[in-house]
């Protein structure tokens, strides 16, 4: 049987209010003693708040909206699990939903949450997003009506944003083949509308310049992130005899060129070095462990949730960007090079 605060002040004899104030530890003019008495009778009848009516006396639904582009992507697999686990510890459920990748999803999805009353959104945005028109996009992130974290991408609007510091990850694994004394390096980026995309490509960029190799736009590649893409990208990688080594822009596109080589018969891993993005857990269980770049996802996952908890128990817009450093997981996919 479920006893209600009713039953409580029935049986310790005093009002419904007193009962309320007692257990929602609230000020009152009832004794120490009768207070103990509440607390026992409250303890005993295993008296449980109705959280439907504690959320709406304090007009919060303890539930955060998770949106995210692709959740079959392991990447954005691990930030759901990351942000669920860190929010479940604060008392806080997540509601999830998965846009495909669609401006058009996005948009409903943010307006039905927010008339369902959630208390604050983490938008992990879709390729589409930033390529729609500007003005419309500005005014949805901006004038939304709820607390907004945006995660894994930059803006330039009044929006808080957690991302990883894309640049400096392909500066990273762009430098790490050439200590292996690698020269003719390719990379697989994605389009040019994609999150990321130009951050990371930049960073190759940058440190082919660094160390006096020239850009060569025959070994630049690019893919959907999926590893689809790469498998469809495989026999042109393959047919550059020049090329030595290679940089993903994700671990998916990389796995698909593997999955090609192995149904040619080409020994992949002793034709080309390699080195990915995302750190997925499948990297660890491939005939060689690939190198790759983490993201650190259990950072960028609590740094964005906490800064949201903060914008909703302050009731204030904190407009903050936060970058997360990359972290360069090393195994055994790259060799040195023998000129």
């Amino acid at each position: 049987m479920a006893y209600s605060m009713k039953d409580i002040a029935k049986e310790a004899n005093v009002s419904l209010t007193a009962v309320s104030l007692v257990l929602n530890n609230k000020e009152t003019r009832v004794s120490e003693t009768k207070k103990a008495e509440i607390k026992r009778i409250a303890k005993r009848m295993n008296y449980r708040p109705n959280s439907a009516a504690v959320s709406l006396s304090k007009n919060i639904s303890y539930n955060i909206a998770l949106i995210v582009p692709d959740i079959t992507n392991p990447f954005f697999a691990r930030i759901v699990r990351e942000i669920t686990t860190f929010l479940n510890k604060k008392g806080y459920g997540t509601l999830l939903i998965d846009s495909e990748n669609s401006y058009k999803n996005e948009k409903a999805a943010l307006q039905n949450l927010i008339s369902r009353g959630v208390d604050g959104i983490l938008l992990v945005p879709s390729n589409e997003i930033f390529s729609k028109n500007e003005a419309e996009v500005t005014d949805l992130l901006q004038n939304i009506a709820k607390p907004l974290v945006l995660l894994n991408a930059y803006t330039d609007r009044d929006v808080s944003y957690v991302n990883f510091d894309n640049t400096k990850g392909a500066e990273m694994a762009t430098q790490e083949l050439i200590k292996y004394g690698h020269q003719q390096i390719g990379f697989i980026r994605g389009e040019d509308n994609f999150i990321n995309a130009l951050e990371r490509y930049k960073g190759y960029e940058k440190v082919l310049k660094r160390n006096g190799i020239p850009l060569n736009k025959k070994l630049v590649f690019k893919g959907d992130y999926s590893m689809a893409s790469g498998y469809r990208l495989a026999p042109k990688i393959m047919e550059n005899t020049e090329l030595t080594a290679i940089v993903s822009s994700n671990d998916l596109m990389l796995f698909g060129v593997i999955k090609w080589a192995k149904e040619h018969q080409i020994p992949i891993f002793k034709r080309l070095s390699m080195i990915g993005f995302d750190n997925t857990p499948y990297t660890e269980i491939l005939e060689v462990p690939l190198t790759t770049i983490d993201q650190d996802t259990e950072k960028m996952a609590t740094e964005a949730s906490d800064l949201l908890l903060r914008m909703i128990q302050t009731k204030k817009k904190i407009v903050k960007r936060i970058i997360i450093d990359p972290i360069l997981i090393r195994r055994q996919s790259i060799w040195k090079r023998h000129c």
